[in-house]
């Protein structure tokens, strides 16, 4: 007895591929637009065995329809055309179809959530003003929102030319950067828009993306066996299946004999399905465009993950990895933007800065690329309605790396080092292009230096006489340490290049300290003796120095001491430093970090008794040593001091270095 979900999808999938005529994937319509210069998958479904034709362009390739009745040719690369021209695909020598007014051109799928979904109709009145007349050569395709556990051949949608009429309701930076892209190389752009507003990183992650990454190693074991379509998925089904007839025929007899029946066999779970849970976008929204030929990838999103600090590097190079491997397309840039301010509460004053710098330490995968935007929000509304000018930003990225744009500067200053003087901090950065200025001719906002006690001080910022460095310095800072720049969640600094891009926020101790080593530990699993059953059981290696959940660590509340709480490095390494701290609640007092190689023999390198009340840290440094488990124990407490009580041991933070 199969789940009725699972007989319905594959009851209507086998009425389609098993149709006699010849179809065509989604994407393959009227008015749509192929990838110029590359090689284009044609793929349907039809009777099997039989032969399909495709005739394009003074190309005809044929094959024969799979078993499953799919079918898929490949067209050799072609040059751009404008000019409308017939497909048509043949199914033996009868039926037929024919698609009208193809185009080729470039092809770009625009993803994330509410501000890619954001239309143009929502902009302000300047930027729906420039959509005011048609693009002829920019097409749309919108994929509606629609969730499913199970990976999808088929959305409902179709392609439509650029009019004031079908843009008005389609992505305004999709649009926007579309339209860019016709002004600037005058070859038809085919516009792919697939987002749902409030969406998590998560549920848009295609499984193969997660594969070789260290982080995420159980992670997604765990998820492939909650995914048809896997074998780990699919084994254990089949054994519910067998399950449930041997349940069956017990449950028949049973009931024969008057008895009651026993319990049905439980089907194997499923990844949680929805648009903020673990999956259901991807299968629905992203799978049924697989594998159509595009250049490259747009995507805003990270509201919905904002304060996951440096795991949402790690996330964006699962996403990004898993799209380019089934879009076949391992070089594709992906272009993002980084989110602008926004107030998003009281206690989450650091969430966004954190984020700010997970997104660009993702420009570290090759060929991405991100638009600042810290000069164009409203820190009163996380959708800021100036999308045509996100467009544009992202357009100057795809226009320098993808098209050979070389009079263009691509990006605002980004950090790119520092170096402590006698007279402050001063700061270099990359893409400055003819010079550092500021938006309203005052001095550069926002910079704050700090002593080793890592104390912020407002600092004075003043731009070197080439244009391409800063000097910062405070009198209340006797000996300079570190310094960072726009670090709050409602920062809108006036610093730029003379191009007009902003520049981006920086800390240069965050997430780690340089002087330190290599942090190790950002992101890896913990395992806690006494598991917290209060949402307080992480946080503890996010990057973020918390104190509340979901940035700050505690135990459960049991009584008696000692509690153990071991972070997992993932494999053996030289480490030679921990940073650990605890936050101002608690009764949190004696903590001692161990090391370990093999997770059962723990050698003590360092403990601290913290205050009362008072968030304060501590280091354990000690000779370069083999560890892959590093473990925090809660030895004793003060008396109780606040409504946790004493019983509960908190950490804001456990940072792990190697030399």
């Amino acid at each position: 007895m199969l789940n009725p979900l699972l007989r319905w999808l594959a009851c209507l999938l086998l009425a389609q591929h098993l149709s006699a005529k010849v179809t065509l994937a989604p994407l393959f319509q009227d008015h749509a637009v192929l990838q110029r210069e590359k090689t284009v998958p044609i793929w349907g479904w039809a009777e099997a065995g039989k032969t399909i034709t495709i005739t394009f362009a003074g190309q005809k390739k044929s094959t024969v329809a799979e078993a499953s009745g799919r079918w898929q040719v490949t067209l050799d690369a072609m040059p751009a055309s404008a000019e409308g021209r017939t497909l048509t695909a043949t199914e033996g020598t009868t039926d037929q179809l024919e698609l009208k007014d193809i185009l080729v051109g470039e092809v770009w799928l625009g993803s994330g959530q509410s501000n890619m979904q954001f239309a143009v109709n929502q902009t302000f009145q300047e930027d729906q003003q420039l959509a005011g007349a048609a693009v002829p050569l920019l097409r749309l395709f919108d994929v509606p929102c629609v969730l499913s556990s199970i990976r999808q051949d088929n959305v409902a949608s179709k392609w439509v030319g650029a009019t004031p009429a079908t843009a008005s309701g389609f992505s305004a930076v999709a649009y926007f950067f579309g339209k860019k892209l016709t002004e600037e190389i005058g070859v038809p752009v085919g516009m792919i828009h697939s987002s749902w507003g409030g969406s998590r990183i998560e549920p848009w992650w295609a499984e193969e993306g997660l594969e070789g990454i260290e982080a995420f190693v159980a992670l997604r074991a765990s998820r492939i066996s909650k995914s048809p379509g896997f074998p780990e998925y699919d084994q254990d089904y089949r054994r519910y299946v067998s399950a449930v007839g041997d349940w069956s025929k017990e449950a028949g007899s049973a009931l024969d004999a008057g008895k009651p029946a026993p319990a049905m066999p439980p089907a194997p779970p499923l990844l949680k399905i929805g648009h903020t849970e673990e999956a259901g976008t991807y299968q629905a929204m992203i799978h049924p465009l697989v594998p159509y030929a595009l250049r490259g990838f747009l995507w805003y999103q990270g509201e919905s993950n904002n304060g996951e600090g440096m795991l949402y590097t790690t996330k964006m190079e699962a996403l990004i990895a898993g799209w380019r491997k089934q879009f076949r397309a391992p070089d594709a840039p992906f272009l993002f933007v980084q989110l602008a301010p926004f107030h998003y509460g009281e206690k989450r004053e650091l969430d966004l800065p954190s984020l700010w710098w997970a997104q660009q330490e993702a420009l570290k995968i090759p060929h991405t690329g991100m638009a600042v935007t810290n000069d164009i929000g409203d820190v009163k509304d996380i959708h800021p309605n100036k999308k045509a000018e996100v467009a544009r930003r992202l357009a100057l990225w795809a226009l320098a790396d993808c098209y050979g744009k070389t009079d263009l500067v691509k990006s605002g200053p980004l950090f790119a080092g520092y170096r402590v003087t006698r007279s402050g901090v001063e700061i270099r950065f990359d893409h400055t292009g003819r010079g550092l200025v500021t938006r309203d001719g005052m001095s550069p906002s926002l910079f704050e230096i700090a002593g080793i006690d890592g104390k912020w001080q407002p600092a004075m910022a003043e731009i070197s006489g080439d244009g391409k460095t800063l000097l910062l310095s405070s009198p209340a800072v006797v000996r300079s340490d570190r310094a960072r720049f726009a670090w709050s969640q409602t920062a809108e600094p006036n610093l730029m290049n003379k191009e007009g891009l902003p520049a981006a926020a920086f800390n240069t101790h965050w997430p780690s300290d340089p002087t330190l080593g290599r942090k190790v530990s950002g992101g890896k699993p913990i395992r806690s003796s006494h598991p917290n059953r209060h949402g307080w059981d992480g946080g503890l290696t996010d990057g973020v120095w918390g104190d509340r959940a979901p940035h700050c660590y505690a135990t459960d509340e049991s009584e008696g001491f000692p509690k153990f709480v071991t972070v997992d490095l993932g494999s053996a390494q030289t480490v030679h430093l921990v940073k650990y701290g605890t936050p101002d609640i608690g009764a949190t007092g004696t903590v001692a970090i161990s090391i370990s190689e093999d997770g059962t023999t723990f050698t003590e390198v360092g403990r601290n008794e913290f205050p009362v009340k008072e968030a304060a840290g501590a280091t354990a440094k000690f000779e370069p040593t083999k560890a892959r488990y590093v473990r925090a124990a809660f030895l004793t407490q003060h008396p109780a001091q606040d409504e946790f009580g004493a019983t509960f041991g908190f950490l804001s933070e456990l940072e792990v270095y190697a030399p």
